[in-house]
């Protein structure tokens, strides 16, 4: 192992370290840097609400569909696109399993959240890393280091799109695009 892949090796278990007693991490992606912290854990996520200065509804990232099912129902139109672009940069919009609103969930390619999720063994919530009308950071240097004092840790690393996640509505028909990203879905 190089220096650098213990470097990281030791980066990832303090980060799930701090996701296990409940704290906010931030760590790159394949599409920009993100900021997440347990699906499950109510007073991590309104840290996140509150860092970012936003009330909206985050997404998920997940390493595997089945981690999904008690958490979101899977449409035919969701796993038709999941079975095409995932793991990589789409989110797909979908219901929540309670059937009380909406939830984005992905399944990124990148080594770091997918190592992080199985670790902790429930997803995360993958926003991305900075102030709510910000641009996304692609890179640890365009992380705004007022939001880096405000979470528990960082995973350095690189982003391989550098752009963020294409976004689709897959409760709708047709399916709608909410943001144009790292994966071109139109020809779907």
């Amino acid at each position: 192992m190089t220096k650098q892949e213990e470097s990281l090796s030791q980066e990832i278990e303090k980060a799930v370290e701090v996701l296990k007693k409940g704290g906010v991490i931030i760590f790159p992606t394949d599409t920009v840097y993100g900021m997440g912290c347990r699906f499950d854990n109510k007073s991590a996520i309104a840290r996140i609400r509150n860092i970012k200065g936003s009330n909206q509804e985050f997404p998920l990232l997940i390493s595997n569909i089945d981690q999904s099912h008690h958490i979101v129902k899977i449409n035919d139109v969701a796993k038709n696109l999941a079975q095409r672009f995932w793991p990589g940069g789409l989110t797909i919009i979908v219901e929540k399993a309670s059937g009380l609103g909406k939830i984005g969930i992905r399944i990124p390619s990148h080594k770091i959240p997918l190592t992080l999720i199985e670790k902790i063994g429930v997803p995360i919530i993958g926003t991305s890393a900075n102030f709510h009308g910000q641009k996304s950071p692609t890179s640890y240097e365009d992380l705004d280091k007022r939001l880096i004092s405000m979470v528990d840790f960082v995973v350095h690393g690189e982003c391989d799109k550098k752009i963020q996640s294409t976004v689709v509505d897959s409760t709708t028909l047709p399916v709608r695009i909410l943001r144009r990203g790292a994966v071109d879905v139109s020809s779907s």
